[in-house]
Protein backbone atom coordinates (compact mmCIF):
# COMPACT_ATOMS: atom_id res chain seq x y z
CA UNK A 1 0.00 0.00 0.00
CA UNK A 2 1.40 2.96 -0.77
CA UNK A 3 1.92 6.19 1.32
CA UNK A 4 -0.92 8.51 0.28
CA UNK A 5 -3.80 5.29 0.58
CA UNK A 6 -2.14 4.50 4.05
CA UNK A 7 -2.97 8.26 5.10
CA UNK A 8 -6.53 7.48 3.78
CA UNK A 9 -7.31 4.93 5.47
CA UNK A 10 -5.97 6.01 8.57
CA UNK A 11 -8.29 9.21 8.69
CA UNK A 12 -11.17 6.64 7.61
CA UNK A 13 -10.41 4.45 10.55
CA UNK A 14 -9.26 7.08 12.94
CA UNK A 15 -11.71 5.89 15.83
CA UNK A 16 -10.80 2.22 15.80
CA UNK A 17 -6.83 3.16 15.41
CA UNK A 18 -6.43 5.75 18.19
CA UNK A 19 -6.90 3.32 20.90
CA UNK A 20 -4.31 0.84 19.31
CA UNK A 21 -1.98 3.91 18.90
CA UNK A 22 -1.86 4.73 22.62
CA UNK A 23 -1.22 0.89 23.61
CA UNK A 24 1.74 1.47 20.71
CA UNK A 25 2.72 4.73 23.15
CA UNK A 26 2.70 3.10 25.67
CA UNK A 27 4.76 -0.06 24.60
CA UNK A 28 7.43 2.69 23.14
CA UNK A 29 7.56 4.64 26.92
CA UNK A 30 8.20 1.34 28.54
CA UNK A 31 11.13 0.48 26.66
CA UNK A 32 12.59 3.82 26.84
CA UNK A 33 12.70 3.23 30.73
CA UNK A 34 13.94 -0.38 30.50
CA UNK A 35 16.76 0.86 28.10
CA UNK A 36 17.51 3.48 30.11
CA UNK A 37 18.63 1.37 33.12
CA UNK A 38 20.65 -1.03 30.51
CA UNK A 39 24.52 -0.37 29.42
CA UNK A 40 25.01 -0.57 25.34
CA UNK A 41 27.28 -2.45 23.98
CA UNK A 42 30.42 -0.61 23.09
CA UNK A 43 32.66 -1.07 20.08
CA UNK A 44 36.61 0.00 20.43
CA UNK A 45 38.69 1.50 17.76
CA UNK A 46 35.72 2.81 15.94
CA UNK A 47 33.66 6.03 16.01
CA UNK A 48 29.94 5.00 15.36
CA UNK A 49 27.92 7.57 13.84
CA UNK A 50 23.55 6.72 14.28
CA UNK A 51 21.05 8.16 11.95
CA UNK A 52 17.58 7.61 12.24
CA UNK A 53 14.10 9.13 12.18
CA UNK A 54 10.90 9.07 14.76
CA UNK A 55 8.40 9.14 12.00
CA UNK A 56 7.85 6.59 9.31
CA UNK A 57 8.08 7.29 5.77
CA UNK A 58 10.97 9.36 3.67
CA UNK A 59 12.11 12.21 5.39
CA UNK A 60 15.29 12.86 3.92
CA UNK A 61 17.33 9.95 6.19
CA UNK A 62 19.22 8.56 3.22
CA UNK A 63 20.75 11.55 1.32
CA UNK A 64 21.57 12.81 5.01
CA UNK A 65 23.86 9.43 4.92
CA UNK A 66 24.85 9.78 1.70
CA UNK A 67 26.39 13.04 2.45
CA UNK A 68 27.62 12.01 5.97
CA UNK A 69 29.56 9.45 4.57
CA UNK A 70 31.19 11.67 1.80
CA UNK A 71 32.13 13.78 4.99
CA UNK A 72 33.86 11.31 7.00
CA UNK A 73 35.38 9.58 4.17
CA UNK A 74 37.79 12.56 3.96
CA UNK A 75 39.30 11.01 7.79
CA UNK A 76 39.53 7.40 7.37
CA UNK A 77 37.58 4.51 5.99
CA UNK A 78 34.17 4.83 6.57
CA UNK A 79 31.51 1.98 6.09
CA UNK A 80 27.50 2.47 5.74
CA UNK A 81 25.62 -0.21 7.63
CA UNK A 82 21.75 -0.58 6.79
CA UNK A 83 18.99 -2.92 7.57
CA UNK A 84 18.17 -4.53 4.33
CA UNK A 85 14.67 -3.69 4.53
CA UNK A 86 12.21 -5.50 3.23
CA UNK A 87 14.24 -8.22 2.72
CA UNK A 88 13.76 -11.09 5.09
CA UNK A 89 16.85 -12.85 5.75
CA UNK A 90 19.65 -12.67 8.58
CA UNK A 91 22.62 -12.80 6.50
CA UNK A 92 25.51 -9.71 6.51
CA UNK A 93 25.92 -8.94 3.23
CA UNK A 94 28.81 -6.87 2.00
CA UNK A 95 27.65 -5.01 -0.30
CA UNK A 96 30.62 -2.88 -1.30
CA UNK A 97 34.43 -2.55 0.04
CA UNK A 98 35.46 0.79 -0.57
CA UNK A 99 33.77 1.68 -3.51
CA UNK A 100 33.65 -2.06 -5.68
CA UNK A 101 30.35 -3.33 -5.20
CA UNK A 102 29.53 -7.43 -5.29
CA UNK A 103 26.31 -7.20 -4.39
CA UNK A 104 22.87 -5.26 -6.24
CA UNK A 105 18.93 -5.92 -6.27
CA UNK A 106 17.03 -8.20 -5.82
CA UNK A 107 19.85 -9.94 -3.45
CA UNK A 108 20.10 -6.77 -1.40
CA UNK A 109 17.34 -3.85 -1.23
CA UNK A 110 17.21 -0.96 -3.41
CA UNK A 111 19.22 1.28 -0.29
CA UNK A 112 22.06 -0.13 0.44
CA UNK A 113 22.71 -0.26 -3.25
CA UNK A 114 21.65 3.09 -3.95
CA UNK A 115 24.29 4.33 -1.40
CA UNK A 116 27.09 1.72 -2.57
CA UNK A 117 26.76 3.65 -6.02
CA UNK A 118 26.50 7.21 -4.57
CA UNK A 119 29.87 7.45 -2.84
CA UNK A 120 32.86 5.16 -2.47
CA UNK A 121 33.04 3.59 1.08
CA UNK A 122 32.18 -0.15 2.53
CA UNK A 123 28.39 -0.86 2.89
CA UNK A 124 26.89 -3.59 4.46
CA UNK A 125 23.46 -4.85 4.55
CA UNK A 126 22.08 -6.83 7.61
CA UNK A 127 19.04 -6.30 10.03
CA UNK A 128 21.47 -7.92 12.81
CA UNK A 129 23.73 -4.04 13.45
CA UNK A 130 26.14 -6.11 16.22
CA UNK A 131 27.30 -8.31 13.84
CA UNK A 132 27.55 -5.94 11.12
CA UNK A 133 29.62 -3.24 13.36
CA UNK A 134 31.64 -6.69 13.85
CA UNK A 135 32.42 -7.25 10.19
CA UNK A 136 32.92 -3.22 9.63
CA UNK A 137 35.74 -3.51 12.02
CA UNK A 138 37.23 -6.45 11.08
CA UNK A 139 37.30 -4.32 7.11
CA UNK A 140 39.38 -1.58 9.06
CA UNK A 141 36.65 0.60 9.02
CA UNK A 142 37.46 4.07 10.94
CA UNK A 143 33.72 5.58 10.78
CA UNK A 144 30.86 3.78 11.00
CA UNK A 145 26.99 4.97 10.02
CA UNK A 146 24.24 3.07 11.44
CA UNK A 147 21.10 4.69 9.06
CA UNK A 148 18.09 3.63 10.73
CA UNK A 149 19.52 2.98 13.92
CA UNK A 150 17.57 5.56 16.40
CA UNK A 151 15.83 3.13 18.04
CA UNK A 152 19.01 0.25 18.63
CA UNK A 153 19.43 1.02 22.19
CA UNK A 154 21.94 -2.34 22.77
CA UNK A 155 24.25 -0.02 20.87
CA UNK A 156 26.80 2.96 22.30
CA UNK A 157 27.24 5.59 19.63
CA UNK A 158 29.91 8.29 19.62
CA UNK A 159 26.87 10.71 17.23
CA UNK A 160 23.31 10.31 17.56
CA UNK A 161 21.60 12.26 14.44
CA UNK A 162 17.83 12.29 13.94
CA UNK A 163 15.96 13.75 10.78
CA UNK A 164 12.93 15.26 10.91
CA UNK A 165 10.57 16.95 8.67
CA UNK A 166 10.87 20.98 8.77
CA UNK A 167 7.33 21.71 8.95
CA UNK A 168 6.20 18.57 10.28
CA UNK A 169 8.12 17.25 12.71
CA UNK A 170 5.98 14.83 14.64
CA UNK A 171 3.60 14.80 10.93
CA UNK A 172 -0.21 14.33 12.88
CA UNK A 173 1.27 13.82 16.60
CA UNK A 174 -0.20 10.21 16.80
CA UNK A 175 1.69 6.99 16.50
CA UNK A 176 1.49 4.17 14.49
CA UNK A 177 -1.48 3.02 13.20
CA UNK A 178 -3.47 6.10 13.88
CA UNK A 179 -0.11 8.22 12.72
CA UNK A 180 3.03 8.19 11.43
CA UNK A 181 5.50 8.48 14.83
CA UNK A 182 7.70 5.22 15.36
CA UNK A 183 9.72 6.53 18.35
CA UNK A 184 8.79 9.09 21.31
CA UNK A 185 9.58 12.54 21.10
CA UNK A 186 11.31 11.96 24.24
CA UNK A 187 13.46 10.36 22.22
CA UNK A 188 15.00 13.36 20.89
CA UNK A 189 16.68 14.07 24.28
CA UNK A 190 19.25 11.26 23.73
CA UNK A 191 20.53 12.68 20.45
CA UNK A 192 23.32 14.99 19.97
CA UNK A 193 22.17 16.91 16.61
CA UNK A 194 18.32 16.93 15.13
CA UNK A 195 18.45 17.60 11.53
CA UNK A 196 15.44 19.12 9.66
CA UNK A 197 15.12 18.72 6.16
CA UNK A 198 14.30 21.84 4.55
CA UNK A 199 12.68 20.68 0.88
CA UNK A 200 11.76 24.29 -0.17
CA UNK A 201 7.57 23.32 -0.55
CA UNK A 202 5.76 26.54 0.49
CA UNK A 203 3.66 25.88 3.28
CA UNK A 204 1.15 27.95 5.54
CA UNK A 205 2.73 26.95 8.84
CA UNK A 206 6.58 26.55 10.17
CA UNK A 207 6.99 24.48 13.10
CA UNK A 208 8.78 26.00 15.98
CA UNK A 209 8.49 22.94 18.16
CA UNK A 210 12.37 22.12 18.25
CA UNK A 211 15.34 23.25 17.61
CA UNK A 212 17.36 21.95 14.55
CA UNK A 213 19.94 22.41 12.21
CA UNK A 214 18.55 23.16 8.75
CA UNK A 215 19.40 21.55 6.06
CA UNK A 216 17.84 21.95 2.41
CA UNK A 217 17.43 19.83 -0.24
CA UNK A 218 19.29 20.38 -3.70
CA UNK A 219 17.94 19.29 -6.87
CA UNK A 220 20.50 17.81 -9.32
CA UNK A 221 18.97 17.24 -12.37
CA UNK A 222 17.97 14.42 -14.32
CA UNK A 223 19.77 12.09 -15.57
CA UNK A 224 19.72 8.52 -17.84
CA UNK A 225 21.56 5.65 -17.08
CA UNK A 226 24.96 6.92 -18.52
CA UNK A 227 24.74 9.62 -16.29
CA UNK A 228 24.16 12.17 -18.98
CA UNK A 229 22.10 15.47 -17.95
CA UNK A 230 19.16 15.37 -19.71
CA UNK A 231 16.81 18.22 -20.75
CA UNK A 232 13.24 18.04 -19.45
CA UNK A 233 11.84 21.46 -19.56
CA UNK A 234 8.43 22.09 -21.35
CA UNK A 235 8.81 17.69 -22.03
CA UNK A 236 5.76 15.39 -21.16
CA UNK A 237 6.49 12.44 -18.56
CA UNK A 238 4.84 9.64 -16.97
CA UNK A 239 6.09 9.47 -13.24
CA UNK A 240 6.78 6.83 -11.37
CA UNK A 241 8.39 5.79 -7.52
CA UNK A 242 8.37 3.51 -4.93
CA UNK A 243 9.38 5.97 -1.73
CA UNK A 244 8.28 6.83 1.96
CA UNK A 245 7.35 10.43 0.31
CA UNK A 246 5.99 10.08 -3.31
CA UNK A 247 4.07 13.80 -2.91
CA UNK A 248 7.29 15.40 -2.34
CA UNK A 249 8.81 13.55 -5.51
CA UNK A 250 6.22 14.67 -7.41
CA UNK A 251 6.37 18.36 -6.74
CA UNK A 252 10.27 18.15 -7.34
CA UNK A 253 9.71 16.60 -10.87
CA UNK A 254 6.58 19.46 -11.98
CA UNK A 255 9.25 21.98 -10.44
CA UNK A 256 11.37 21.73 -13.31
CA UNK A 257 8.89 22.17 -15.26
CA UNK A 258 7.50 18.81 -16.64
CA UNK A 259 4.20 17.91 -17.55
CA UNK A 260 3.44 14.87 -16.31
CA UNK A 261 0.32 12.71 -17.95
CA UNK A 262 0.40 10.32 -15.10
CA UNK A 263 1.96 9.39 -11.25
CA UNK A 264 2.26 6.09 -10.14
CA UNK A 265 3.34 5.65 -6.32
CA UNK A 266 3.97 2.20 -5.64
CA UNK A 267 4.55 1.24 -2.14
CA UNK A 268 8.16 2.11 -0.86
CA UNK A 269 10.73 -0.31 -1.54
CA UNK A 270 8.67 -1.58 -4.32
CA UNK A 271 10.41 -4.65 -6.28
CA UNK A 272 9.27 -4.13 -9.77
CA UNK A 273 7.99 -7.15 -12.00
CA UNK A 274 8.53 -7.48 -15.79
CA UNK A 275 4.84 -6.33 -15.52
CA UNK A 276 4.72 -3.46 -14.08
CA UNK A 277 7.68 -2.42 -16.36
CA UNK A 278 5.66 -2.80 -19.51
CA UNK A 279 2.58 -1.48 -18.40
CA UNK A 280 4.75 1.67 -17.53
CA UNK A 281 5.54 1.23 -20.93
CA UNK A 282 2.86 1.03 -22.44
CA UNK A 283 1.34 4.31 -20.71
CA UNK A 284 4.66 6.03 -22.07
CA UNK A 285 3.16 5.01 -25.75
CA UNK A 286 -0.35 5.41 -24.76
CA UNK A 287 -0.09 9.20 -23.54
CA UNK A 288 2.69 10.22 -26.04
CA UNK A 289 5.07 10.87 -23.49
CA UNK A 290 8.10 11.75 -23.76
CA UNK A 291 10.00 10.17 -20.78
CA UNK A 292 9.38 7.71 -18.16
CA UNK A 293 11.38 9.25 -14.84
CA UNK A 294 11.76 7.65 -11.83
CA UNK A 295 13.69 8.17 -7.86
CA UNK A 296 17.33 7.36 -8.14
CA UNK A 297 16.32 4.96 -5.50
CA UNK A 298 14.30 3.24 -7.75
CA UNK A 299 16.24 3.25 -11.17
CA UNK A 300 18.97 0.97 -9.74
CA UNK A 301 16.40 -1.96 -9.70
CA UNK A 302 16.83 -1.67 -13.45
CA UNK A 303 19.66 0.81 -14.10
CA UNK A 304 20.48 -1.15 -17.89
CA UNK A 305 16.63 0.18 -18.86
CA UNK A 306 17.31 2.71 -21.74
CA UNK A 307 14.05 3.81 -21.60
CA UNK A 308 13.80 5.15 -17.83
CA UNK A 309 15.14 8.70 -16.67
CA UNK A 310 15.59 9.38 -13.18
CA UNK A 311 15.40 12.96 -10.77
CA UNK A 312 19.00 13.01 -8.42
CA UNK A 313 18.20 15.11 -5.55
CA UNK A 314 21.15 15.63 -2.42
CA UNK A 315 21.51 17.53 0.49
CA UNK A 316 23.49 21.09 1.26
CA UNK A 317 25.06 19.75 4.57
CA UNK A 318 27.08 22.98 5.25
CA UNK A 319 25.42 24.18 8.32
CA UNK A 320 25.80 20.96 9.96
CA UNK A 321 29.25 20.51 8.85
CA UNK A 322 30.87 22.61 11.95
CA UNK A 323 28.48 20.21 14.44
CA UNK A 324 30.65 17.21 12.51
CA UNK A 325 34.31 17.94 13.31
CA UNK A 326 34.51 17.42 16.77
CA UNK A 327 33.55 13.57 15.90
CA UNK A 328 36.36 13.57 12.92
CA UNK A 329 39.66 13.31 13.16
CA UNK A 330 41.63 16.52 11.45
Amino acid sequence: MNPDAIKKLQRKLKPVLVPISLLYGTFLNIRDIYYSKKTPRAFRGVTIISVGNIVAGGVGKTPLVIELAKFFKKFGDTCVITNNYPIKDKQVHLVSLNGNIFKKPPLVSDEPYMIAKKVNVSVIASKNREAAIELASGIKSKYIILDDALHKRRIKKDLEICVVDKDKPFDNGLYIPAGMLRDTKRSLKRCNIIVCIDKGEKTQEKSNEIECIDVKMTINGIFDKNGNSIEVKGKKAVVFCGIGNPQSFRKNVENLGIKIEQFYPFEDHHFYTKDDLEFLKKEKRRLKADFLITTFKDFVKFENESDIIYLDIGLNIENLKTHLKGFSYE
